[in-house]
């Protein structure tokens, strides 16, 4: 038996989808761009200062250029930083699920020392108290480790939203207009096991119908009563 093929032909048969890059990656770049950013805003207050030569000391070569009576300095912890952040913006546009855990031990452990920075000006003695605004340049530095903070915890806030529960599977692409969903066409006819043999079934009389009485095995005689056989002779 053969059948007519579907409207427009049979589906093309498709790879299987690909899994779902994990959510985010992209803005968690943004984030860590803008981190980036202010790391180098620091680094070139520094540069402004004491020039090239502040260059080994960023790097944590020697210690003979740090600014003097300025809030905030760009040391090697910093330079630190920021390559651990390159690596992770980079990760994070080639689609690597790593980067979400990795960004918030990164960004985690260099808010905690930013934001122990700003406590201890805050808290401490009328000295430091009053340069955290005074100058104006030392107001910047503290606002933009202020920021990095701030960038930490929405880093930290948008990978929590955006984790996808476990066990979780990318939902299956739409099938196109006029073709089934994925799994093919179903079958024109239910499928049936193949009947099995038993013990055969004995035929019924049909309602309304009288079974016929059969003939007798020797007719009688036309007038006379049928005869019993003779018995033999004795002796």
């Amino acid at each position: 038996m053969s059948y007519a093929p579907p409207v427009g032909g049979f589906p093309t048969p498709q790879r299987a989808p690909a899994g779902a890059r994990p959510a985010a990656l992209p803005g968690l770049a943004v984030l860590m761009i803008v981190d980036v950013l202010l790391e180098l805003a620091l680094l070139g207050f520094d540069l402004i200062k004491q020039g090239a030569a502040y260059l080994p000391t960023a790097l944590g070569i020697n210690y003979d250029h740090f600014v003097r009576d300025s809030a905030v300095n760009f040391a090697a912890t910093d330079t630190a930083f920021v390559v651990a952040l390159v690596v992770l913006i980079v990760g994070a546009f080639s689609g690597a699920g790593w980067v979400r855990g990795a960004g918030v031990a990164v960004l985690g452990v260099s808010a905690y020392g930013s934001a122990m920075v700003e406590i201890a000006q805050l808290t401490g003695n009328q000295y430091l108290s009053h340069a955290f605004g005074s100058p104006v340049s030392n107001l910047l530095l503290n606002l933009d480790l202020i920021l990095q903070v701030m960038i930490a915890l929405a880093f930290v806030l948008a990978v929590a939203v955006t984790r996808r529960p476990a066990g979780a599977q990318p939902a299956a692409a739409a099938a196109p207009v006029g073709y089934p969903a994925a799994g093919g066409y179903p079958a024109p006819f239910p499928s049936q096991g193949a009947p099995g043999y038993g013990a055969p079934v004995a035929p019924q009389p049909v309602a309304g119908y009288q079974t016929p009485v059969a003939p007798p095995a020797q007719p009688p005689a036309y007038g006379y009563p049928s005869q019993p056989p003779q018995a033999p002779p004795t002796a």
